[in-house]
């Protein structure tokens, strides 16, 4: 008996082939995404790890205004570590910089990516998205500053493993910048060298350490690890692969699990005749449950095994392509045993239990009553009871009563088209929020081209440019402490300029807080916040007068009169210089400088894959939209195949049959995308948030109305495909259907 079940389960696979494979797609995609992501997110987070632990990434770097005369004494009797680093940038060609780092023993050891160690003064090491764009290779000779060196290979540091000219920056721009290694006395007697300290703390002193520097010296620069965006920006990244491998696959494994589930009742309801005829030739529930959810698991199965091994294959490039762009040493693949059985698992724990509920409610049925074909169903819905339909047309009365006695099969229609929407959207939003980031806020507020940085305090007026002066700092909060920059401008500023949520511009004689900072502090205009310098320790109260629609950073500008008063500095003291023009200052004098185009570029650099990625997310939301529709519009036909044979009999064309029977889809389709525009942007929104809790920047969610619009067509297209598919099964109802019904 057993034989005769596998007959008829491949069987009635067999002849709804169609419908099962597309199904079982689903699983495979939501499968593959799945394991692919988040494996390969662990195993980012692994090698992230293992390189910053061995390679003894720093807690924090800083430039004091005098050289630190007894770091050995500091080391031993605060039990932490200090490396003195010594930078110096040299102009390869027009707006082109490599940053020379000397080697280090203790802290921001460097891994070779390719190539050999260094081994004499000779040798440099670069990193990789430097030398891929400049086209260097190992055993190169390169020239710089007239010194020539030998490329021994590629490297990899961690306070460098996002290559950015300055620790506030935003976007890498290898065109412009890069980072290389020489031996620790290179850079010893090579000229306008500059030096800053790195630290490690083996134990919670850091606020003594910084007291103790600023008793006999004057820290004019610090920055803690968590607010380098050359060390941070990884993790929000790693975080959002995680994330989108945790929720978009199960989002699709439940909207599959509701297909599937249809299926079967749908198939249970058909044959409810061969359910009770099992009953009676001796089958008992136990073999007919069996069979039933043999559907369900089969599919599960052979889905999860398929996807999982073509995650495991898609693993290895994701890795590869963000181990490069973020200059990461990959130092091992784990098939990580966990995500691999989730994997596995999830579809089979999804589907079963819910299949098995479904196997038993019917079995719950009387084997007489199965045999007669159910009960006939006469009730009238409370939706069909309430909605007056006799004085509409006939084909406006047939349709809106389908409508009303099928509200769960079009419900799930709009929700499938929601997700294959949101799935199509968020590709369209991540480009559009960036652009308007990048190329509409940043331009609106940075007037200049060139910013310059002095390592030490300024008392002299410039002879060219604006001035002002910035301090790294916190804010204490329930969540523990929020780190900003405190910048000092003059009222008359206009190097950068701000305006209000309204679109008013704010001048520099008040205190002002951007869009960024303001939504994670949930500050409010009017309010005074206590702010901690990270350089002198200090705390000085500020009461916010104006919140700017600002995004880039966290921000807080106050007039540079009332910084200088604030922090104890000179009057008319100042650090930075914005300027139009490049200005002629000795080296020496400077801590960085740094073009605001780079920023620019590098935005555009990275538009072009992302935009390679939008399409195979357009591709995959369309696949996904056709194969929901299928199935549900097949599985309709199917339903009323006894209606489209009567109509046939009585004269109807295909073409009025299927705008009476399919053609009012159209409707829900639209419904489902018009909900999936406001359901994505406060995911997205609340998606963007998450991964960017721990960066200073905040990104704002944009759409183009264009990009809406294209993604409408992509929906559309998608439904007028599954039209065009399901117009054989249309055309395979025959009129015999009716006949031989009325003759039973």
């Amino acid at each position: 008996m057993v034989v005769t079940l596998w007959k008829k389960l491949f069987r009635t696979i067999k002849e709804k082939k169609a419908q099962y494979l597309a199904a079982w797609i689903l699983i495979v995609i939501s499968s593959t995404l799945f394991y692919a992501f988040t494996a390969a997110g662990a195993n980012l987070v692994d090698n992230l790890d293992s390189f910053y632990q061995t390679n003894n990434v720093e807690d924090a770097n800083f430039i004091v205004q005098k050289s630190l005369t007894k770091p050995d004494q500091m080391e031993e009797q605060l039990n932490l570590q200090l490396e003195e680093r010594l930078s110096v940038d040299v102009s390869m060609k027009e707006d082109t910089v490599l940053r020379l780092l000397n080697e280090t023993q203790t802290i921001n050891t460097y891994s070779v990516i390719d190539g050999t160690k260094l081994q004499s003064d000779q040798d440099i090491l670069v990193d990789q998205g430097y030398a891929k764009v400049h086209d260097l290779s190992i055993g190169d000779h390169l020239e710089l500053a007239g010194e020539n060196f030998i490329i021994k290979g590629t490297m990899a540091i961690p306070d460098y493993i996002y290559p950015l000219k300055s620790t506030s920056g935003f976007l890498k721009n290898p065109d412009a910048f890069g980072v290389a290694i020489v031996k620790e006395d290179v850079l010893d007697n090579w000229a306008n060298t500059h030096s800053y300290f790195s630290v490690q703390f083996n134990q919670d002193n850091k606020e003594q350490f910084k007291k103790i520097l600023n008793e006999n010296n004057h820290v004019l620069q610090w920055v803690d690890k968590q607010d380098n965006n050359r060390i941070t920006f990884i993790k929000g990244d790693i975080a959002a692969v995680k994330k989108m491998g945790e929720s978009l696959p199960i989002a699709i494994l439940l909207i599959t699990l509701v297909i599937i589930l249809i299926l079967l009742w749908r198939l249970m309801k058909k044959e409810y005749v061969q359910i009770g005829t099992l009953y009676a030739l001796g089958y008992n529930k136990r073999e007919i449950i069996h069979h039933y959810l043999t559907y369900a698991s089969m599919l599960a199965i052979s889905g999860s095994i398929v996807g999982t091994l073509l995650g495991w294959l898609l693993m290895h490039p994701l890795i590869s392509v963000f181990a490069a762009y973020y200059n990461l040493p990959v130092l091992t693949t784990d098939p990580h045993l966990g995500y691999l059985l989730i994997s596995l698992l999830l579809p089979l724990v999804f589907f079963v239990p819910l299949t098995y509920i479904l196997v038993r409610r019917v079995l719950n049925i009387p084997p007489v009553i199965l045999m007669k074909g159910g009960k006939v169903k006469t009730k009238v819905n409370v939706f069909e009871r309430i909605v007056k339909l006799r004085n509409l047309k006939f084909t406006k009365k047939f349709i809106f009563r389908d409508i009303l006695r099928n509200l769960p099969r079009i419900g799930f229609l709009s929700l499938g088209v929601m997700f294959a929407t949101l799935l199509l959207l968020m590709g369209f939003i991540t480009k559009d929020s960036m652009t308007y980031l990048i190329s509409d806020n940043f331009k609106e507020v940075y007037h200049y081209e060139y910013e310059y940085v002095f390592n030490q305090l300024q008392t002299e007026p410039p002879q060219s440019g604006q001035v002002a002066s910035s301090v790294p700092a916190a804010i204490e909060t329930k969540d523990g402490d929020q780190s900003l920059v405190v910048t000092g401008l003059k009222p008359g500023n206009s190097a950068i300029q701000l305006t209000d949520m309204d679109g008013n511009r704010l001048k520099f004689d008040s205190v002002i807080i951007n869009k960024s900072l303001a939504d994670k502090l949930d500050i409010k205009q009017g309010e005074t916040i206590e702010v901690t310098s990270q350089l002198s320790n200090k705390t000085f109260s500020l009461t916010i007068d104006y919140i700017a629609d600002s995004y880039l950073g966290d921000m807080i500008y106050i007039p540079l009169k009332q910084f200088n008063q604030l922090n104890e500095y000179p009057k008319d003291s100042y650090m930075s210089l914005y300027s139009d023009k490049e200005l002629s200052i000795p080296k020496g004098e400077l801590a960085s400088k740094s073009l605001t185009n780079n920023m620019v570029t590098g935005f555009e650099q990275i538009i072009q894959p992302l935009n390679y990625g939008i399409i195979a997310i357009a591709l995959v939301a369309a696949v996904i939209a056709v194969i929901i529709m299928y199935i549900l519009i097949s599985l309709l036909i199917e339903e009323n195949s006894y209606k489209i044979s009567l109509m046939k009999v009585l004269g109807y064309n295909e073409r009025t049959i299927q705008k009476l029977m399919i053609g009012y889809n159209i409707w829900f389709v639209i419904l489902g995308f018009l909900i999936a525009i406001p359901v994505t942007l406060v995911s997205i929104s609340a998606f963007l948030n998450s991964i960017t809790a721990e960066m200073n920047i905040t990104i704002p969610v944009k759409i183009d109305w264009i990009n809406i619009a294209i993604s409408f067509v992509v929906i559309l297209a998608a439904y007028y495909v599954t039209i065009l598919l399901n117009k054989r099964s249309l055309k395979k109802v025959s009129m015999h259907e009716a006949i031989n019904r009325s003759t039973e």
